[in-house]
């Protein structure tokens, strides 16, 4: 059997069925594992997004520049159709729970604490 050596220089018919290919893979990817971090100010980082494509290979979208394997800090971004694509702030897109994460702990007034004990 032969071993065929792919060519180093693609032509741009290539170019666009392969982009072709990788989008629709890419697009029917499920997220396998995701390392956000949240800063205190709200910006919401990934550090490492992990996609397991159709075919069973597991893929990771990583900055041009950054070593191989390594972790590199992307922000997220949100779309909405009043402004288009923006950062992704945890005020903005996560407000509810972030109201339900930070409200003061519920106690019972002493008159309903009276009642639940009845």
């Amino acid at each position: 059997m032969e071993t065929r050596s792919p060519p180093t220089t693609l032509t741009g018919d290539a170019c666009r069925a392969l982009e072709r290919i990788i989008r629709d893979d890419l697009e029917h990817a499920a997220v396998s594992s995701a390392m956000v971090l949240v800063e205190e100010g709200g910006r919401i980082t990934i550090n490492e997004l992990v996609l397991r494509l159709g075919d069973g290979r597991i893929v990771s979208p990583s900055l041009p520049d950054a070593e191989v394997g390594t972790a590199a800090g992307m922000r997220l971004e949100a779309y909405d159709d009043r402004h288009g694509w923006r950062e992704a702030t945890v005020a903005e897109d996560y407000a509810e729970e972030l109201e339900e994460l930070t409200a003061a702990p519920w106690h019972p007034e002493p008159d309903t604490l009276e009642e639940a004990r009845l």
